[in-house]
């Protein structure tokens, strides 16, 4: 699908090959120079296994649904990530959302493309994980954003980032328990429904942890009458309770 891509990306991608051209890069997984993205790190970098919750993606010992989407299913469809949030993969989201090196977007896009080859998803619309404006404003960019535009232009669907908006400036969840997390995001979402009715909608984020953004996200859109929702990530972080697991 890489080697057939529209133009449109062929160009994108383009212009991030002369960029480092100009200034030649070093992986930013290992410092391995004249790469972004090298091949030891791909090689080291842990892909989600196939025991997973079929709805959540929520790491299983064997392939089912878990007992949180037993008994509460989710607003969306399916939610699936590339990898596991482990070094190297790790450090370099870091890099990407808190050092400004945003080249890496593109290189998460690529992969997430090919994980959702995988998937028999049919979706309309790409759309981001919106911030909100405090945080947009320290740090000057959505990473979300950055890794949805160019996979929208990798498959070819519209890309749409004003069909969700966040309405509620929330805390930072990494310090926060499963529940708190949930509690944290719930109803911090809206979404634009001219953009999304009787659609269906891929949302993008960098990292799932318990999926309560996603969840969140998701509700949002079905109540502004998407069809239906998926949530693709780059990253998987291995975060479980005792309610997660079959």
């Amino acid at each position: 699908m890489i080697e057939r891509a529209p133009i449109i990306y062929k160009a994108y991608s383009a212009l991030w090959r002369i960029f480092d051209w100009l200034y030649p890069p070093t992986c930013l997984g290992c410092g391995e120079p004249l790469a972004r993205w090298c091949g030891a790190c791909q090689m080291t970098t842990k892909v989600v296994p196939h025991t997973i919750c079929i709805r959540c993606g929520q790491l299983l010992a064997k392939r089912g649904i878990c007992l949180r989407c037993q008994e509460n299913p989710p607003s969306y469809v399916a939610l699936r990530a590339w990898a596991m949030y482990k070094k190297p993969l790790r450090e370099v989201i870091h890099r990407l959302k808190y050092r400004r090196d945003i080249s890496l977007a593109e290189i998460l896009a690529r992969h997430m493309v090919l994980k959702h080859v995988t998937l028999d998803w049919e979706f309309d619309v790409v759309v981001p994980v919106p911030q909100g404006i405090v945080r947009m404003r320290e740090r000057g960019y959505n990473q979300a954003a950055l890794i949805a535009w160019p996979f929208a232009l990798l498959t070819g669907r519209p890309y749409v980032p004003k069909a969700l908006v966040k309405v509620r400036e929330t805390p930072s969840q990494v310090d926060l328990a499963v529940q708190e997390r949930w509690e944290n995001v719930k109803q911090a979402f809206a979404a634009e429904g001219k953009m999304v009715e009787g659609k269906n909608v891929l949302v993008i984020d960098d990292v799932t942890t318990t999926g309560a953004t996603m969840e969140a996200c998701a509700s949002a859109l079905v109540q502004a009458g998407a069809r239906a929702v998926y949530g693709l990530t780059a990253a998987r972080a291995d975060f479980t309770d005792g309610r997660s697991r079959l």
